[in-house]
């Protein structure tokens, strides 16, 4: 078994994913209802080069890594979703859930890259 990468005390920054609504009614022309979906503790960091690839496949100019604890199941991330990450820096910016990678070594942590929304 590898050494374990991110550590509980690494989860500092609150984000909050948000799923299209089950019931795909909007009052307005054109508009998604958004529902939340999960809420935890994340570890934000700039993307690596890597990442990039990935960004730039889906033409975003601004992005982000976050990773969250792999809750086994109880909540998987998929590339439908848009991630609000709460802090005072990103008050105003909506996340699109770009790539989801599993640990599959140690099923500890989620790795998610996000792309700003537009």
């Amino acid at each position: 078994m590898g050494k374990n990468k991110h550590k509980v005390g690494d989860y500092r920054t609150p984000v909050i994913f948000y799923s299209l609504a089950d019931d795909g009614f909007s009052p307005e022309p054109n508009s998604e209802s958004k529902t939340e979906s999960f809420k935890c503790l994340a570890l934000c960091y700039s993307p690596s080069a890597k990442d990039y690839v990935i960004m730039n496949a889906h033409s975003v100019t601004e992005g982000m890594t976050i990773v969250i604890p792999d809750t086994r199941g109880e909540f998987v991330p998929d590339v439908s979703m848009t991630v609000k990450i709460e802090d005072y820096r990103f008050r105003n910016t909506e996340w699109n859930v770009l790539e989801v990678v599993p640990d599959l070594e140690e099923n500890k942590y989620i790795k998610v890259v996000l792309g700003a929304v537009g």
